[in-house]
């Protein structure tokens, strides 16, 4: 059952920041805010962790990798190739509510033992996240919490910890409500930004 973190980012708390990278190093899924919702997250290298997450949520399709979750551009360009016109949108866009797809990096696939040809990545503007990233100094798998049982999203760190503690080893939480909505997602890879998910970041952003 999954320890449940409250913690504050004001700034963020090192001994917490040490205690959820020693989690993730040794392996351990976690659950944390981003601007809208809240996400499972682990060291986009491990395998297990990544499985472990699919069975947390079943409905991810099989064949789709999770975003991944970076500290800033710079972190971003390790994993995907930004040329100058998508690093100008992504100056804009980022920190803030949107997944852009990319061309995946050609040392993806040594970093992280993944060889899709695109790779999403998200650089959200909670500033415990990218203290959380920083400080792992890699990139996170990421994807949404999916539904509750109810049918709702969850809102609130205890109601993760309920229904998804048994599968994780920490639900970090500030004990902030979000209001569930998703990222909006735009794809970059051929040039021209096109709009995939309308969410919560406005599409105007891009020439959308």
């Amino acid at each position: 059952m999954a320890d449940h973190l409250y913690t504050y980012d004001n700034p963020p708390s090192e001994r917490d920041l040490a205690r959820i990278c020693h989690v993730l190093a040794d392996g351990g899924v976690i659950a944390y805010p981003t601007d809208h919702n809240w996400a499972f997250g682990c060291d986009a290298a491990d395998v297990r962790a990544i499985d472990r997450i699919r069975m947390l949520k079943p409905a991810h399709p099989k064949d789709r990798p999770f975003a991944l979750l970076c500290a800033d551009i710079s972190m971003a360009a390790q994993v995907g190739h930004i040329d100058s016109d998508a690093y100008s949108l992504l100056k804009k866009a980022w920190p803030g509510p949107y997944t852009v797809l990319i061309t995946a990096h050609k040392t993806l696939a040594r970093q992280i033992k993944d060889k899709r040809k695109t790779v999403g990545i998200r650089v959200p503007n909670t500033p415990l996240v990218l203290a959380i990233v920083a400080r792992y100094g890699k990139p996170l798998a990421s994807t949404s919490v999916p539904v509750l049982r109810g049918g709702s999203l969850a809102k609130h760190g205890y109601e993760v910890f309920e229904e998804f503690g048994h599968g994780l080893d920490l639900v970090v939480d500030l004990g902030a409500e979000l209001d569930g909505q998703e990222s909006t997602m735009v794809d970059l890879t051929d040039g021209t930004p096109r709009l995939v998910r309308l969410g919560i970041g406005d599409p105007k952003l891009f020439d959308l």
